[in-house]
């Protein structure tokens, strides 16, 4: 899809934040090797993300939630110039407060970081895999002193807290790595 050069330019020329190569491959090929064929987005941005996940043979559906209604239309423009609409569905909603009923292969979090343990435990119950994007956050995960702003560390802090409470929980396999900004994939014990 030629659309998906030009998103990633506009991306980088408007500091639109959109998932790093490393970390995309990782979901496409998870995507791929798992036969995904339904996903819940938490954070579209431009669409980018979703629609380079629709290029998989396998998935015929995706509900991705944006709450910034400026990118929530962008996306929703992008997604109908790819010819994906019927694949894709943007939702402007805080996924806070959206009710999803399906269940869903994939449950892909990317949305406010500081949020992550809420939107995990709102949606863990409706998907098979999760995989959660930027738990290291350029490093200050690991390394808080990186940051001055106060906003910034406390985030910080909820997403290293997540990232603790994730590894150690023995319902769940989660695997850390460390590709991109820090990758966790998550699935249920059996």
């Amino acid at each position: 899809m030629q659309i998906l050069s030009e998103l990633k330019e506009y991306a980088q020329n408007s500091d639109v934040p959109i998932i790093q190569d490393e970390t995309l491959q990782f979901l496409l090929d998870l995507v791929e090797k798992k036969k995904i064929t339904s996903i819940l987005e938490i954070g579209t941005a431009i669409g980018y993300s979703a629609l380079w996940m629709s290029t998989i043979a396998s998935v015929q559906k995706i509900v991705t939630l944006e709450r910034n209604y400026g990118l929530a239309q962008i996306a929703q423009a992008n997604i109908k110039r790819a010819g994906q609409s019927k694949v894709i569905q943007v939702i402007n909603e805080d996924a806070l407060n959206y009710s999803a009923t399906d269940k869903f292969d994939l449950l892909f979090i990317d949305g406010a970081k500081a949020q992550y343990q809420k939107f995990f435990d709102r949606y863990c119950a409706n998907a098979e895999y999760i995989v959660v994007d930027n738990i290291d956050f350029h490093g200050m995960v690991e390394n808080p002193s990186l940051t001055t702003n106060r906003n910034t560390r406390a985030m910080v802090k909820k997403i290293a807290k997540f990232k603790e409470a994730m590894l150690e929980n023995q319902d769940y396999d989660c695997r850390y790595y460390a590709k991109g900004d820090g990758i966790l994939l998550i699935t249920k014990r059996k």
